[in-house]
């Protein structure tokens, strides 16, 4: 979600550690190095399918809802969203399979979370 408006903020950085922490069981001091391994790999993709494939395989639909907030959240820590962003969060719902519904509120969570 950073890296799709190429203007990564590192206040977006920041609530990524903190969504990372939140959601996984990571311990702070690996998640620098998490991140890390996962942008060489973003940086090597072809798609995405490679991402949502395994996190269709491995996720509930509730830990998926719980991720699609989390990368709002990320969206939203610069104080704007971009075209890009929302464009990539209408694609990431379609094939992580999260119903229109749960979307839309998992994003008005994020963003009522960010104080908008």
């Amino acid at each position: 979600m950073m890296r799709i408006d190429a203007d990564e903020a590192p206040v977006e950085r920041e609530v990524l550690r903190r969504v990372v922490l939140e959601n996984f069981d990571v311990a702070t001091a690996d998640v620098d190095e998490l991140l890390s391994l996962a942008e060489r790999e973003a940086r090597d993709a072809t798609d995405y399918f490679q991402f949502t494939s395994l996190i269709n395989r491995h996720f509930d639909q509730a830990r998926k809802i719980d991720l699609i907030e989390g990368l709002w959240r990320v969206a939203y820590a610069d104080d704007e969203v971009s075209a890009h962003e929302r464009h990539m969060m209408r694609k990431l719902e379609a094939l992580l399979h999260v119903p229109a519904a749960d979307h839309l509120a998992a994003r008005e969570r994020a963003k009522a979370a960010t104080g908008r």
